[in-house]
């Protein structure tokens, strides 16, 4: 145990300066080429937990790849916005699905073919909802990625002081309600200082705060539904690339869920 949590803080002192210079330094393109990189690497643990192996995870990945490349070249802003709005939309269906989760499900056939192909569209949509907040401001992704990072920490502590009541016992045991409420309570504190940061007006203030909070609720669906994941795959992480944290997917599932929806909204802000 405290072998892991020293490979823990060592691996989030390399990756949090990486994260912040990559977002607030690098251009457009260059930024677009890594998080394919990363996003493909999430491609290859997925392809992985719905059991596929050799040319299916190739091919798997090389679709993901494709979109990519597909989004950045032909893809025109409306396109982009519709569908940040799917994938809104996708979450929430998500969320009722999980609602009415039931351990036996795991190894049913459409359970396992939903999960296999919501790969591509997560993943993709993710990619584009994250590269889209990058180019219209790099600040606004940096937020994104600090918020998911509160929520979580105020969880934790929230968690292990007063956590009683189990959140989704059948997918992940360790979640509160209790930790949950101090992730909202947190990221709200923090959205408040962020609108300070963007220098926003009142109303936009009640929004962004109000955005920032429904976007850390969405993004425990998304944790949700990776446990959905590995847990149909038996599996306890999504692969051992980073030591101590798992693999890419454990990493960025939060993200992968608030980002289309957090991305849409900040049009209308």
């Amino acid at each position: 145990m405290q072998k892991k949590l020293k490979q823990r803080i060592l691996a989030g002192a390399i990756m949090i300066p990486a994260v912040v210079l990559g977002l607030l330094f690098l251009s457009s393109q260059w930024f677009a080429l890594v998080l394919a990189v990363i996003a493909a690497i999430g491609a290859w643990e997925w392809a992985s937990l719905v059991a596929y192996q050799g040319v299916r995870k190739i091919v798997y990945v090389g679709v993901c790849l494709a979109l990519f490349v597909f989004g950045w070249l032909y893809l025109e802003q409306q396109h982009v916005r519709l569908l940040l709005l799917l994938a809104s939309g996708y979450w929430v269906f998500v969320l009722v699905l999980l609602s009415f989760y039931q351990a036996h499900w795991v190894g049913n056939y459409l359970l396992h073919s939903f999960l296999s192909y919501s790969g591509y569209f997560v993943i993709f949509v993710g990619w584009l909802s994250m590269l889209t907040l990058h180019q219209q401001e790099p600040r606004l992704l940096l937020f994104m990625f600090v918020l998911i990072w509160v929520a979580d920490t105020a969880a934790y502590f929230a968690g292990k002081a007063f956590g009683k009541t189990q959140l989704a016992a059948e997918l992940s045991p360790g979640k509160t309600r209790e930790g949950l409420s101090g992730a909202v309570l947190g990221t709200g504190i923090f959205a408040l200082c962020g609108a300070w940061w963007f220098e926003l007006q009142p109303m936009q203030a009640v929004y962004f705060v109000i955005l920032s909070v429904l976007s850390v609720l969405i993004s425990v669906v998304g944790d949700l539904f990776e446990s959905l994941l590995k847990r149909n795959a038996g599996k306890k992480d999504s692969g051992s690339i980073i030591p101590g944290h798992g693999g890419v997917l454990d990493r960025i599932d939060s993200l992968l869920a608030a980002a289309p929806g957090f991305a849409l909204a900040i049009y209308w802000l």
